[in-house]
């Protein structure tokens, strides 16, 4: 099996990530810091986290309301596609993601304004 492992979506501020397709599916392990937020968009496919370290939550925007996802050790959060999400963490955490396909990401505008204020975000 070969792949390659690529920087992805890394910034001082936020955490270091790394990136790599498989059986045509794009996975990262991502490190994010307290402080941070990842995502703030939406995806055309199926999104899968596993909590490797810390403590985090998705914050979803279903249906008009918000829902968050406390995201639990070990087991697996999904974001069903076209579902606009942030993840939150409240101490500094360490992922596994993977996508149904590639990673393609449109931004929120507007949802999760109060949760980005005083968080930097890998665009930033």
């Amino acid at each position: 099996m070969v792949f390659d492992v690529e920087k992805w979506a890394t910034t001082d501020a936020v955490g270091t990530a790394y990136s790599f397709v498989h059986h045509g599916k794009f996975h990262g392990v991502l490190e994010t810091k307290v402080g941070a937020y990842r995502g703030n968009h939406v995806h055309p496919v199926d999104q899968y986290t596993l909590l490797l370290k810390g403590k985090a939550k998705n914050i979803l925007h279903v249906d008009g309301e918000r829902r968050e996802v406390e995201l639990e050790f070990g087991k697996v959060a999904v974001v069903e596609a076209g579902v606009p999400h942030i993840l939150v963490p409240e101490e500094d955490i360490f992922t596994f993601e993977w996508w149904d396909g590639d990673f393609v990401a449109e931004e929120c505008e507007g949802l999760f304004d109060d949760l980005t204020r005083d968080r930097v975000g890998p665009l930033d």
